[in-house]
C-alpha cells in the first residue's frame, strides 16, 4: 500500500482508548469505528485488486508490444520478398501456394537457427 497511508482496518480495530471524564459514549464510538473498519477492508481489497489488475494489465502491454515487433519484422522480411512483384502480375493460386510453401521453409530454417536471407 501507498506509504503516506497511516491507518488500515486491523489498526483501527485495535485501537484502544483511554476513558477521560465523560467523554463519548463508547458504544457510538465504537459503531462508528465498525464503520471506517468496513470502509478500509473494502479500500484494501479494491486497491489489490487494482494492483493485480494492472499488474495483468501491464504484462498484456509488453507481450502486445513484442508481438507487434515481431509483426513488423515480418512485414519488413515480406515487403523485402514481394518487393519484385509488379501490381500488374496476376497472382494465381498456384503463385499463393509457392509463398505459403517458401513462408513455411522460411520458418523451418529459422527455427533451425539458419537465417534464410544469408543464404
Amino acid at each position: 500500500m501507498d506509504g503516506n497511508i497511516k491507518l488500515n482496518a486491523k489498526k483501527i480495530l485495535e485501537k484502544v482508548f483511554v476513558p477521560h471524564g465523560h467523554g463519548y459514549d463508547p458504544d457510538e464510538v465504537d459503531a462508528y469505528l465498525d464503520e471506517i473498519i468496513a470502509d478500509y477492508q473494502s479500500f484494501e481489497r479494491f486497491y489489490a485488486e487494482s494492483s493485480k489488475y494492472i499488474a495483468e494489465l501491464e504484462t498484456s502491454l509488453r507481450k502486445n508490444r513484442e508481438r507487434i515487433s515481431e509483426l513488423e519484422v515480418e512485414n519488413a522480411k515480406m515487403s523485402k520478398r514481394l518487393a519484385g512483384i509488379k501490381e500488374g502480375d496476376s497472382v494465381s493460386s498456384e503463385n499463393i501456394e509457392y509463398l505459403n510453401r517458401i513462408r513455411r521453409l522460411e520458418n523451418a530454417l529459422y527455427a533451425k537457427g539458419i537465417d534464410p536471407t544469408k543464404i
